[in-house]
């Protein structure tokens, strides 16, 4: 049967439910709970494409995924309907139909990343699971100085981890700011793409950098070395989360 419509889906989870969000066998996934859901809603089999694959623990709020159909199941009644199936983990925030020259991976322009970190000395207890612990106090500045090398386009081989399908580690980094919460600190980084775990690495290097062990400079170094073995250890996947997708014109817009 020919697909007739593609739909595009955007999507929260936490990700402690889920060991990523590709399907695995034998593991749970977002991937997995929304093919679920749709096979429960319309009886239809499909393949919820997705605009990256998150790690195992890794949350989001701006998953873009779509899904082609033949369904004539009115888009803006997909919303409920969708999330009355789905674990309570996970939501579709917003539906959308697009063009079949739309695909939430190759289409994506730019992605956008959060990740918090709990810097207090007890442990987090109501964050639980959603915050990366640092006990250790962190200095912002010299974060900060050691953020600005990794800005524009680079070889980030040194801190992608082993098993990458890309055929290239060459990535831009448009924006990085980091700031100062109450109990903790927020990054964020926005670039065209990120390598397997590179942005949890990216943050391990910069928590040495902020504990002292390491000088902002060092980040320049471990970058144009291209050797995983000389950067920091790879960050908690708990205080990742995926935040936005851009794409050439926003699907969801006005709603989101």
């Amino acid at each position: 049967m020919s697909s007739e419509r593609r739909i595009a889906l955007l999507v929260a989870y936490h990700g402690a439910a889920f060991n990523g969000y590709q399907r695995q066998p034998a593991f749970p996934s977002v991937q997995e709970e929304i093919e679920n859901a749709w096979l429960a809603l319309t009886g239809e089999q499909v393949v919820a494409h997705g605009s990256g694959r998150t790690d195992s623990g890794v949350h989001a709020w701006g998953q873009v995924v779509h899904i082609d159909t033949a369904s004539e199941i009115p888009t803006e009644n997909l919303l409920r309907a969708l999330n009355t199936f789905l674990p309570e983990e996970a939501v579709v925030r917003a539906t959308a139909e697009v063009g079949a020259d739309f695909h939430a991976c190759h289409s994506a322009l730019r992605k956008r990343y959060l990740f918090r970190i709990n810097n207090q000395k007890t442990r987090p207890v109501i964050d639980n699971g959603q915050v990366a612990w640092v006990r250790a106090s962190l200095d912002i500045s010299a974060m900060r100085a050691a953020v600005r090398h990794l800005l524009g386009e680079h070889d980030f081989a040194a801190f992608a981890a082993a098993g990458r399908s890309t055929k290239t580690s060459m990535r831009t980094i448009y924006s990085a700011h980091i700031w100062p919460v109450r109990g903790g600190i927020n990054l964020i980084f926005e670039g065209n793409g990120f390598l397997y775990k590179m942005v949890r690495n990216l943050v391990g290097s910069l928590i040495e950098v902020g504990k002292g062990r390491r000088h902002p400079d060092w980040l320049k170094t471990v970058l144009e070395s291209g050797d995983r073995q000389r950067a920091g250890a790879t960050a908690s996947p708990s205080g990742l989360y995926l935040l936005r997708v851009q794409y050439q014109e926003d699907p969801f817009r006005p709603c989101c």
